[in-house]
């Protein structure tokens, strides 16, 4: 597989915040339609038999995007990221196979799939707690479950491989 398949454009809205990625072949048919502004290009390019198109890295709308209420997607992925992969029982780091998803409020007892009632725990404190509430079962939480408005990046799982350097400057890094 080509470097070139894995290459996404960082969309910007048009006040230069990001709102989102999408493949570079759809950035190039935005700036041709005059609907975005490249504002960075990656090294690569490709070629037809006459022409070099640079490959667009970061583009912004011309055109303002009404934000409506947007909600962070749930993943097992995003909540170990918000849990910073951290037991939230016990409050150790498992190795990441070995960390589970666990309902505050037992599914058996109504709990529903959701940032606020999902949290990182480890296999044998998953086990402990059981269909068990945290008060239950005498395993206070470290921190309660929310709904993040961001994820923090964490080395190793969003390393600096992951983000291209074209896009540093346009995302708040913390």
């Amino acid at each position: 597989m080509s470097r070139l398949e894995h290459l996404r454009t960082l969309l910007l809205d048009s006040s230069c915040r990001p709102v989102g990625t999408l493949s570079w072949q759809r950035a190039i048919v935005l700036d041709w339609q005059d609907r975005v502004d490249v504002l960075d290009y990656y090294e690569e390019e490709v070629r037809t038999a006459h022409d070099a198109f640079p490959l667009p890295a970061v583009a912004r709308v011309r055109q303002y995007l009404k934000y409506l209420s947007w909600r962070m997607p749930f993943s097992r992925r995003a909540l170990f990221l918000r849990d910073a992969y951290t037991c939230q029982y016990c409050g150790e780091q498992p190795a990441q196979r070995l960390l589970t998803l666990d309902h505050v409020l037992p599914r058996s007892r109504g709990g529903d799939t959701s940032w606020t009632n999902i949290v990182a725990a480890c296999s044998p404190c998953n086990r402990r707690k059981a269909d068990r509430t945290p008060n239950e079962a005498g395993m206070p939480l470290l921190r309660d479950p929310f709904q993040p408005k961001s994820l923090p990046r964490r080395r190793g799982v969003v390393g600096a491989g992951d983000v291209p350097v074209q896009w540093e400057e346009w995302l708040s890094v913390g």
